[in-house]
């Protein structure tokens, strides 16, 4: 869906711009601070803080916008961290799919009880 280099526009017109705008900007950007790159990848605070041990992730299989890989990653790592994940790809859905509210719900009451 976004031409390359996908996330950062080298005009600075892209909303997810600051990774990488230093270095590479054609209108003089500057980069964000580190620790505010940092925060832009969760993985690093996997089991190095306060997590929540249950996790329900949703990706829809036909999600145009962010890949696939993304949830998988995140989902084995928490699996490999000891944490319980509900992972699934709804078949047919994109990227703003509806992931079954109903569901979603009815896993929030099992874990309340």
């Amino acid at each position: 869906m976004k031409p390359t280099p996908i996330f950062d526009a080298f005009s600075l017109e892209s909303p997810e711009n600051e990774e990488f705008a230093e270095k590479h900007s054609k209108v003089g950007g500057v980069k964000a601070d580190e620790q505010i790159i940092k925060l832009l990848n969760p993985t690093e605070f996997i089991g190095e803080c306060d997590t929540t041990k249950n996790w329900r992730i949703r990706h829809g299989a036909f999600d145009r916008d962010t890949s696939i890989a993304i949830p998988v990653i995140l989902a084995t790592m928490l699996k490999n961290k000891g944490y319980d994940v509900d992972f699934s790809l709804p078949w047919g859905l994109p990227h703003s799919g509806d992931y079954d509210l109903e569901e979603l719900f009815a896993w929030i009451d099992k874990l309340a009880k």
